[in-house]
């Protein structure tokens, strides 16, 4: 969805037919119910945080030359069913001469929402991801590395074996593995080992 605000006229001078067609409202009431319109639709909990931001962006130009070109909001809006929708806002702001606009890009993220709570129980995987373990840890996955033993590692960096299996439990965890073999495979792919 896109929409375009006259700062010097305060008020919307375009939106698109996804307005429309997402949510359900048309431009022409969009243009006439303004910003007022589109606060009324946002999340009660999330509201004051968003009309906050954007009222700082029309009311204060000044504060609009200190701003990244893109700024990016995320925030529940209702459409007209009253069904609950994920967007996140980005603005623009064009200048040109005398006439100052802000241009709002809306995309629909639900689906992201949602698939992020269905998976919410699971670590996903990614080749890249960065692992931070303790200078400790990273001596006991060396040790496990070379094979020594829960004892072993214990006896040569002087801590006890309750110790020396935490470190080693905890390693499993933190990459997501089932056992010892793993951990060394994952790791050595890390360039950890």
């Amino acid at each position: 969805m896109v929409s375009v605000f006259d700062l010097g006229k305060k008020k919307f001078l375009f939106h698109n037919d996804s307005f429309k067609n997402i949510l359900g409202y048309s431009s022409e009431v969009m243009e006439k119910g303004g910003w007022e319109f589109w606060f009324q639709k946002i999340k009660p909990m999330e509201l004051s945080g968003i009309r906050q931001l954007i009222e700082s962006l029309i009311s204060n130009p000044d504060c609009l030359n200190h701003i990244p070109p893109r700024n990016s909001y995320t925030y529940h809006i209702q459409d007209i069913f009253q069904k609950w929708y994920l967007i996140q806002h980005q603005v623009s702001l064009l200048i040109k001469s005398n006439n100052d606009l802000i241009i709002s890009y809306l995309y629909n993220i639900t689906h992201k929402e949602r698939i992020e709570k269905v998976f919410s129980g699971f670590q996903l995987w990614s080749q890249n991801r960065n692992i931070e373990i303790s200078n400790r840890e990273r001596e006991v996955l060396h040790l496990i590395g070379e094979g020594f033993s829960s004892k072993q590692i214990a006896d040569k960096l002087y801590i006890s074996i309750h110790t020396a299996i935490s470190h080693r439990k905890h390693l499993i965890e933190k990459f997501a593995v089932k056992n010892t073999a793993q951990l060394i495979k994952e790791a050595s792919k890390s360039d950890m080992i």
